[in-house]
C-alpha cells in the first residue's frame, strides 16, 4: 500500500496533469472530472472532499461529484437514509434558509457547499441505488468519465482494486481510518501499461 506524500500543495495535481496529458492529451484544457464515492448507508465525512479541494482543486479546474451509493432498501432503512444529506436538493436550502432550527442534514449540505465555494467549485451531489454495488460503481465511474475517483473509508480496499482492474485509466484513492489518502491506483501503475511519452511533449494546460 503506497501512501500519498505530504508534499507541497499542487504536487498531486501536477502528477495528474502529466497523467492526463499522456492518457488523453485532447482533454487537458477541460475541467478535471472527480468522483467522490460515499457509502450512502454511513455518515458522510467531509475528509474525501477536503482532500480533493486542497490537493487538486486548488491547482486545477474541476467538476466534482459526490456520489452516495447504496443497495435497494426496505422501507424502514430507506426512511432512515433519506433523512440524511442524500435526500437534500440545492433548491431546498432557499426554502429553509434563515430558519433558527435548521435540520442537521441541511446544515451539513450547506457546509459542503461552503467548503467548495472557497475553491470555486460547484459540486453535484447525487445518490444511486442498485445491485450489485460493484457494477453500480463501475457504471458511474465510466459514465462520468472520472479522471480521479476518491472512496470514503467505508469502502473495502479489495473492491477498489477490483474497480481499478475493470476501469483502468483513472487515479483511485481511498481515505483510511486516520483521514489520510492511500493511493490504490496511481500514476506509476497506470503508466506501466501505457506507451511512454516525454512530459516535455505534453502541452501546458490552462489552469
Amino acid at each position: 500500500m503506497s501512501m500519498l506524500p505530504s508534499a507541497s500543495k499542487g504536487t498531486v495535481a501536477q502528477d495528474l496533469v502529466v497523467l492526463r496529458g499522456i492518457l488523453s492529451p485532447a482533454s487537458l484544457n477541460d475541467p478535471m472530472s472527480i468522483l467522490i464515492v460515499h457509502d450512502g448507508l454511513e455518515d458522510l465525512s467531509t475528509e474525501p472532499l477536503e482532500w480533493v479541494l486542497k490537493e487538486i482543486a486548488s491547482s486545477i479546474r474541476c467538476n466534482v461529484v459526490l456520489l452516495g451509493v447504496m443497495p435497494w432498501l426496505n422501507i424502514p432503512l430507506s426512511s432512515k437514509t433519506w433523512s440524511e444529506i442524500w435526500s437534500v436538493h440545492r433548491e431546498d436550502l432557499s426554502i429553509v434558509h434563515g430558519e433558527k432550527k435548521m435540520k442537521a442534514k441541511y446544515q451539513k449540505f450547506q457546509h459542503l457547499l461552503d467548503l467548495c465555494k472557497e475553491y470555486g467549485v460547484v459540486p453535484e451531489i447525487r445518490t444511486e441505488m442498485g445491485h450489485p454495488l460493484r457494477l453500480l460503481v463501475i457504471e458511474q465511474i465510466i459514465s462520468l468519465h472520472a479522471t480521479v475517483v476518491v472512496f470514503d473509508r467505508y469502502h473495502d480496499r479489495k473492491n477498489i482494486e477490483y474497480y481499478a482492474e475493470k476501469v483502468g485509466c483513472c487515479h483511485m484513492v481511498r481515505m483510511n481510518d486516520n483521514g489520510e489518502a492511500e493511493t490504490i491506483q496511481g500514476r506509476r501503475s497506470l503508466l506501466a501499461s501505457t506507451p511512454l511519452v516525454s512530459p516535455s511533449s505534453i502541452p501546458t494546460p490552462q489552469m
